[in-house]
């Protein structure tokens, strides 16, 4: 059996898509090589097969804003510096990204259940590694905790948190179409362990706030969501001793967890401290300044910077240049970017920029959500896409924060989670043999 060059084409597209997932554990370069080789074989297949893209406002919207993101980083090239002029330029890759798998998957040349399957072990592996790491002192590569943090797999970079979570839905889309088709009790066993050790995982990964979204997200599930309660509510009340247990008993997880707890706490606009002087006993009420955690620091900072060009905005990766000249104020905090997407978008592009991405996005929900409530889609797939909508929802909650929207490994993987929205349970093979 020989595969004609047509289907030889659209395989060699199918494998860089399908591989994506993996270039996240090996690192930036393999991720930009990877999106790279993906959008030149995509667009190569689409003018081969007269594929037309479909150009909607939406699509021109977010196109316009990568346009925008490149003006603004020229009018502050004297700040931000050649390089990173150049990177905004490079940004157009996620608009490319975004409308090849959207029009690939409306076209069902792509099968993107094989994608969320990969996502789904690769989750599992990752958490298996951690696990193996935390108990032994050495993950599978024999590399041993960082700073006292568990990584497992990605050695020196504390991301395994992070990953866990932005991929945790996606595995549990995996879970519910492979389940819903294969009715065996032994598959329903295999992933209720598997989903155990990915939560578990993603506790002993110390990301603290990324572990609270996967807990989050578990108990929202398991409230608005009756196909997985029973799994998910087992699964919760059994880590629930354990993870209490683990706080406990191990310094490194308690540590991490208790500066957690003290940041909250510090976030409270002022305290009320009681001084007795005096043989009278007198007491004095004093409000004490507010403290922001580092966090809070960073936000306040990027306002402050932000505020200085308002409507254009400073430029790509300007923050951690603009920052500098904040630190003699209270509560400023430098950093190399302003772990929030919404704070970094305003800052970097202005509200001219902020507003041209937010009408895509809310462009995008409002279609989803529309197509969520019409006849066109079935159970099945109504959950998927709410599952799709709800992991859009969480990596855009706007008092979270976040990694950079415009770095390779983080901001691929956001865009790859914006551009799956698109998804539809069909897909047609046209490859013959």
């Amino acid at each position: 059996m020989t595969l004609n060059k047509k289907n030889y084409l659209l395989t060699s597209l199918e494998l860089t898509l399908y591989t994506l997932p993996l270039s996240f554990l090996i690192g930036s370069l393999i991720v930009n090589i990877n999106v790279l080789i993906f959008i030149i074989l995509g667009f190569y297949y689409l003018i081969k097969n007269k594929i037309k893209i479909d150009i909607n406002l939406t699509n021109l919207s977010l196109l316009l804003f990568f346009l925008f993101t490149i003006l603004s980083s020229m009018m502050n090239i004297d700040i931000i510096g050649i390089e990173n002029f150049y990177k905004s330029i490079f940004l157009i890759k996620y608009f490319f990204l975004f409308i090849l798998i959207e029009t690939l998957i409306y076209q069902r040349k792509v099968n993107i259940k094989i994608l969320f399957n990969i996502f789904y072990f690769l989750a599992f592996f990752i958490s298996l590694d951690l696990c193996l790491q935390f108990f032994s002192g050495e993950n599978i590569l024999g590399y041993k905790p960082w700073e006292g943090r568990i990584t497992g797999i990605f050695e020196h970079e504390a991301v395994a948190g992070a990953y866990l979570q932005k991929v945790f839905l996606f595995s549990l889309i995996s879970g519910f179409l492979i389940t819903s088709k294969i009715k065996n009790k032994n598959i329903f066993l295999f992933f209720f362990i598997s989903f155990f050790i990915i939560v578990f995982a993603s506790f002993i990964a110390s990301n603290r706030i990324s572990f609270l979204i996967v807990i989050s997200t578990l108990i929202f599930l398991i409230i608005f969501y009756r196909v997985f309660r029973m799994r998910l509510l087992a699964i919760f009340i059994i880590l629930l001793p354990i993870f209490y247990s683990f706080y406990q008993s191990d310094d490194q997880i308690n540590n991490r967890y208790q500066k957690f707890v003290n940041k909250i706490e510090k976030m409270s606009f002022f305290k009320i401290k009681k001084v007795t002087t005096g043989q009278a006993g007198i007491i004095v009420v004093k409000k004490e300044e507010p403290t922001l955690p580092n966090h809070g620091k960073i936000f306040l900072t990027s306002y402050k910077s932000f505020k200085d060009k308002m409507f254009f905005g400073n430029g790509l990766k300007s923050f951690r240049y603009n920052c500098k000249n904040y630190l003699k104020e209270k509560n400023t905090l430098c950093s190399t970017h302003s772990h929030n997407y919404h704070l970094e978008i305003l800052h970097d592009t202005g509200i001219i920029g902020f507003i041209i991405l937010s009408f895509f996005v809310l462009s995008l929900i409002f279609k989803k959500v529309k197509l969520l409530f019409s006849k066109e889609l079935d159970s099945s797939q109504k959950i998927v896409l709410s599952l799709l909508l709800l992991n859009l929802l969480i990596e855009l909650f706007p008092l979270k924060s976040t990694g950079s929207i415009f770095t390779t490994w983080n901001g691929t993987l956001l865009w790859l989670s914006i551009s799956l929205i698109n998804y539809k349970n069909t897909y047609e093979s046209n490859k013959k043999f």
